[in-house]
């Protein structure tokens, strides 16, 4: 069941906020800013050059909790969430020194099941404001500046919409004039500024994944990974453009879509691979499906004409895979990896294992090419790395949190 608050004013007021939520968008990465979950353009790719990451220097550490959020950075302030003591904790450090310039708490459950639990989605900030998600459903919009409680919601409560098997996950994402949740069975957008209703939908079959900002056979939607489903929606009343059927056994539609040229690509674990579809028609038409790369929850990269990612599932040995976009073709495949994530910087993957390895690879198609390996963390990390204006964080469960410098004086950035 879907409801809609939208009117004539308010979609218009949608499509100028649109326009400059484009310019905002590149001016953030003008500025190398990572302002929410997976950078700039919400794909993994940083634009910053002139790095290195085999000789890191560490400029500081912090312990922020327990949890599995990652890092955003805008105006020199990093941003990341924890749990202590079944409370949730908004983290606001200074990026030069890892100083904390304000917190902001609320009760929430830790949640461990089968992993150690706390705040799986990442803050988001927008125009001197932060956006929240917590496991169990609370949204908190925070000034960005002071921590400051503007507006929140109880996503059970305000909209009839429970956390699936392990809580919600998918981080906030700035569409125009809304702020949109990957909450119920086909998302929720709230107005940023007021954090009245635009749109909703109830039910518990929300994925993991984060609502992605996409333009497909011309129209400005949104694409939403759901527990059974990948959507095309409308921004402006959340009504479906189109649907294709995704299913695993567990419901674990968990990494971000892919999104180039009128083509979506994703990938899920628990044997249900990958595929890329075709939406120039403005319904999807499978291109090519296969199980070469089964992303777990961390998503893949896409480079060049190929996509990089880690096939396989946490505590097992999987491998790093880099397969032709066009065709879904194996170009190559490193076996006996760790599970992990990656992003994509100066022509580099980052992969940051769940062991704590930080290994750095050339992206090139005809063969691995490994360039640096070095042990940054200890625990479990499952946290996909930030990297903004040279500096890349990384954390564990237990929320150690690095600031290291990577910076290559010996070359001059863009």
């Amino acid at each position: 069941m879907r409801t809609s608050a939208v009117s004539l004013s308010a979609f218009l007021v949608f499509v100028t906020s649109h326009i400059a939520l484009t310019a905002t968008s590149l001016a953030a990465e003008n500025n190398y800013d990572w302002p929410h979950y997976l950078g700039p353009n919400h794909n993994g790719i940083s634009r910053e050059t002139g790095l290195q990451f085999k000789d890191l220097k560490q400029l500081w550490t912090r312990n922020v909790n327990t949890g599995f959020a990652s890092v955003t950075v805008v105006d020199k302030r990093a941003y990341t969430m924890g749990n202590k003591d079944d409370t949730d904790i908004v983290y606001c450090l200074d990026v030069e020194s890892g100083e904390s310039l304000w917190k902001y708490a609320y009760s929430c459950a830790l949640q461990p099941n089968m992993y150690e639990g706390g705040p799986n989605a990442t803050p988001t900030v927008h125009r001197k404001k932060v956006y929240t998600l917590s496991k169990s459903g609370h949204i908190f919009c925070l000034d960005a500046i002071t921590g400051k409680r503007l507006w929140s919601h109880e996503t059970a409560d305000d909209f009839g919409a429970t956390p699936h098997s392990w809580g919600f996950a998918g981080s906030p994402t700035i569409v125009g004039s809304m702020v949109v949740f990957n909450v119920g069975e086909s998302g929720l957008a709230l107005d940023k500024d007021s954090g009245k209703t635009i749109w909703s939908s109830r039910g518990g079959n929300a994925g993991y994944a984060s609502a992605l900002p996409a333009t497909l056979n011309g129209k400005t939607q949104i694409c939403m990974f759901t527990a059974k489903r990948l959507l095309g929606l409308n921004p402006a009343d959340g009504k479906e453009l189109w649907s294709h059927r995704w299913q695993n056994q567990y419901g674990v539609n968990a990494a971000t879509p892919i999104v180039f040229d009128d083509l979506v690509f994703i990938s899920s674990g628990y044997n249900a691979g990958c595929t890329l579809l075709d939406l120039s028609s403005g319904k999807p038409q499978v291109q090519w499906r296969n199980k070469v790369i089964q992303n777990h929850f961390n998503s893949s990269v896409k480079w060049r004409g190929h996509i990089y990612g880690i096939d396989g599932h946490t505590g097992n040995r999987v491998r790093l895979v880099c397969v032709n976009a066009a065709t879904g073709e194996t170009a190559w495949q490193q076996k006996d990896y760790k599970f992990g994530s990656l992003i994509l910087a100066d022509k580099t993957l980052v992969i940051l294992s769940e062991i704590g390895e930080l290994i750095t690879v050339k992206t090139q198609p005809d063969r691995y090419y490994e360039l640096s390996r070095r042990q940054v963390l200890n625990g479990k990390c499952w946290t996909v790395p930030t990297l903004c204006n040279a500096r890349l964080y990384t954390r564990n469960a237990t929320g150690n949190l690095i600031c290291w410098d990577v910076r290559d004086v010996g070359k001059a950035a863009d």
